[in-house]
């Protein structure tokens, strides 16, 4: 057996820099972004959001959430607080159908009205109520792929909230 005895020791040279760990909480960052806008002929009855023009940084892989504001419930703080529900949202209004939905890539968002006359005809989206069309406000929260993978099986992704607080983003966060 051969042993060594005395402290004589030189160190190496250091070892290459490791990657950068991630930033967010738990490695996540998610992103909650507020628009409103009105429903009209001249911008073909939607609404969308470039990311590029709110300098946040959205992956092919990442998931778009888009929530609705419905209304308004308690006031808590001197504020009433907003209620939102998840797109797509359907609603009857005399013998037409009408339908908030959407579509994104990692470039953008775009949230449209669809929906129909009960005879199966095209819906004329002028003819419906202004509260329908006007001062329509949405929270698009971005969800990076890796929570999306890993995120708890019973998180209910129709639940605003529940995903905002899952993500850590709070109402400050928010880009308006």
């Amino acid at each position: 057996a051969l042993t060594s005895c005395g402290t004589d020791s030189v160190e190496g040279p250091p070892g290459p820099p490791g990657p950068e760990g991630p930033s967010g909480v738990n490695g996540f960052i998610g992103t909650a972004i507020d628009i409103t806008g009105d429903f009209n002929a001249s911008n073909e009855y939607t609404l969308s959001l470039f990311f590029n023009e709110t300098n946040i940084e959205v992956f092919e892989s990442d998931a778009v959430l888009v929530y609705l504001k419905t209304g308004e419930g308690q006031v808590v703080n001197g504020a009433p607080v907003e209620i939102f529900r998840a797109l797509p949202q359907t609603y009857f209004q005399g013998d037409k159908t009408v339908q908030y939905n959407y579509d994104f890539t990692f470039l953008d968002v775009y949230i449209f009205l669809d929906g129909i006359n009960s005879d199966g005809t095209e819906l004329d989206f002028a003819s419906l109520d202004p509260e329908f069309r006007l001062n329509q406000k949405f929270r698009i929260i971005v969800i990076p792929a890796e929570f999306a993978q890993t995120r708890q099986a019973n998180l209910d992704l129709t639940d605003m909230k529940a995903v905002m607080k899952a993500l850590n983003i709070k109402e400050s966060d928010v880009i308006k």
